[in-house]
């Protein structure tokens, strides 16, 4: 509901696997490019996508040199601390570091940055994760519209979801009782 893209758009999730969003989005898409770097994670996409019967592709190829271009719809959920789910995963702790929000950031902002390009004017680039860190959720988008100035937030409207002031959405599980997310939908203008 967040994504929000029109009937019959050409979406590509490059960070795709295991595939649970793409098949999502698949559904009223025109066309669907699933994308993931992990050769490993691949089968599993592959699968999802064979079985849904739905008009999706899938490749292997690295967010940060997107396989495609002229889309409708980018959604980049990417990877992250994960510290969202540390009510579900507590083993997680033990493999975060002090360092992690900062290093994974890094890598965010390189693929948010590199994805721009493949978003058509006029269209939508997504970003998610499932940590609750800013310098991986909020201050990512902050410095990506101020590297490019032909994107601006977008919000979508009527779906019923709980965004802040600007338009981004977080989800927190002391308040929603679930896993915590975030999102923030970019729409690039068309001139």
């Amino acid at each position: 509901r967040f994504a929000a893209p029109p009937p019959g758009a050409r979406i590509a999730d490059l960070c795709a696997a295991p595939g649970g969003k793409a098949l999502y989005l698949a559904r009223d898409a025109g066309y669907l490019l699933a994308a993931d770097s992990a050769a490993s994670r691949l089968p599993t996409l592959v699968e999802n996508a064979r079985r849904s019967g739905l008009p999706i592709g899938v490749v292997q190829g690295r967010a940060e040199a997107p396989p495609v271009d002229g889309v409708d719809l980018v959604l980049v959920d990417a990877p992250c601390s994960g510290t969202g789910t540390l009510r579900r995963h507590p083993d997680a702790r033990w493999r975060l570091g002090p360092a992690d929000p900062a290093r994974l950031a890094e890598v965010q902002a390189r693929i948010l940055h590199h994805v721009a390009a493949a978003v058509r004017p006029g269209g939508w680039l997504v970003y998610s994760t499932c940590t609750l860190e800013p310098e991986e959720n909020r201050d990512r988008v902050r410095e990506f519209l101020a590297r490019h100035p032909e994107f601006e937030l977008d919000p979508p409207e009527g779906t019923g979801l709980e965004m802040d002031e600007d338009g981004m959405m977080e989800i927190l599980p002391r308040r929603d009782t679930t896993d915590g997310a975030f999102a923030a939908r970019l729409r690039r203008r068309d001139g």
